[in-house]
């Protein structure tokens, strides 16, 4: 995962204050979308996966290394514990429109709206966002 891709993960735990990976994975993908739509920089990241799921190359890692992520374990979830992360001003806006679109959704119907995204087959046939 490159840097711009784990200010973007950041700052959707900073927002929701306590994320599990699998939920932070689906909006990162959303996100990146909706700002290669808009014309902005995406992340850069390799994705593996299938027809139902996927996951993203070194994700985890990126978590438990990045010194800003504490795992609650009554929560299972983590929460992001340093400053606000630094976002433009256009990827914030286009993270805070994936947040009220998609953060209600179960991780059920969140996962589904990635897996059945046209996009989805070309994002694992090229193996990411690169």
């Amino acid at each position: 995962m490159d840097q711009l891709a784990m200010r973007i993960v950041e700052y959707i735990a900073w927002r929701t204050g306590c994320i599990h990976p699998f939920r932070a994975s689906r909006l990162l993908i959303l996100a990146s979308w909706r700002a290669s739509e808009k014309g902005l920089s995406t992340p850069s990241f390799r994705v593996e996966g299938f027809e139902a799921g996927f996951y993203i190359d070194g994700f985890k890692e990126a978590l438990e290394n990045s010194g800003c992520f504490k795992v609650n374990e009554e929560k299972h979830c983590m929460e992001y514990t340093c400053n606000p992360p630094r976002l433009s001003q256009g990827l914030r806006e286009i993270v805070d429109e994936v947040l009220e679109e998609y953060g209600g959704l179960s991780d059920i119907e969140l996962n589904r709206r990635v897996v059945r995204d046209p996009r989805y087959k070309e994002l694992l046939a090229r193996g990411g966002f690169h």
